[in-house]
């Protein structure tokens, strides 16, 4: 591939970080984060912008050699990013990666594919609903990084206390509504614990951080919490220049990613094994 096309992607790469904080556009962008959580925020978007409908995209040999499936005739492929890293020694001899630049390079998702059924692993990740509401708590409660309480009197549904280190949730929520705080308040528990930040526009960027990963991750485990204000979302980006938007999309990524990673080991330890 030549850097034109490498330019091309990047170029189209910005114009989605700022089309994406329109309401309807952010939507889509975290639908699709929750199916990609393994991937970059930057991969995410130029999957988005050129297959909206992906629901699980793989290489060429991936598809080839693991799942025994073959890519349909015809099929246009979604042109990603893939990182460069070269190997060097440090002073103690000990062999590290850097980062050297981004090459194209190509994925198909899986309807435009053919061939063997799909394992019941990538079907979980496709279409995971969760039954079993109390195990998912449980699961949360393992993976938050303080202790998590509930409270039967609480006038938010729920709270993170940074200088205590501790989650409150109020008692006798509904189902979703509690596993959704849940993920809210861990979300700022991971991010937010060191940031001392009393400014308006502080406290806007960390709620909307963590109502973002709690769509992403509730989104990936089947549990439906479209009822969130995304245009409220959308109008923290005002006068924001391209690189703080770069970063919170980053953020949020990268915690959402961890989140889905710890909760997958413990809900599901047979395959991570």
């Amino acid at each position: 591939m030549t850097q034109l096309t490498i330019e091309e992607l990047s170029s189209r790469l910005e114009e989605g970080v700022r089309a994406v904080f329109s309401s309807d556009s952010y939507r889509q962008y975290l639908n699709a984060m929750s199916r990609f959580h393994h991937y970059s925020y930057s991969n995410t978007l130029l999957i988005l912008t050129q297959k909206p409908d992906a629901s699980y995209v793989a290489g060429f040999r991936t598809w080839n050699d693991s799942f025994n499936r073959r890519i349909r005739k015809g099929e246009k492929a979604i042109r990603i990013l893939r990182p460069l890293l070269c190997r060097t020694e440090n002073e103690e001899e000990e062999e590290t990666k850097r980062l050297s630049g981004f090459a194209v390079c190509s994925v198909f998702d899986i309807s435009q594919t053919e061939g063997d059924e799909i394992p019941l692993s990538l079907s979980r990740i496709l279409d995971c609903h969760v039954e079993d509401y109390q195990m998912f708590i449980n699961a949360l409660i393992m993976v938050s990084p303080v202790p998590v309480a509930f409270q039967e009197r609480m006038h938010a549904y729920g709270c993170f206390y940074p200088l205590e280190n501790r989650i409150e949730i109020r008692a006798g929520l509904p189902n979703a509504q509690t596993i959704k705080t849940m993920i809210h308040e861990i979300a700022h528990a991971v991010l937010h614990r060191h940031d001392r930040d009393s400014s308006r526009t502080a406290r806007s960027r960390r709620e909307i951080e963590a109502e973002s990963v709690a769509y992403i991750v509730s989104t990936h485990y089947g549990i439906d919490t479209s009822s969130y204000s995304f245009g409220y979302i959308a109008s923290w980006s005002k006068d924001k220049d391209l690189p703080a938007l770069k970063a919170s999309l980053q953020t949020i990524q990268q915690a959402a990613a961890h989140l889905i990673s710890l909760l997958d080991c413990v809900l599901y330890p047979q395959a991570a094994n």
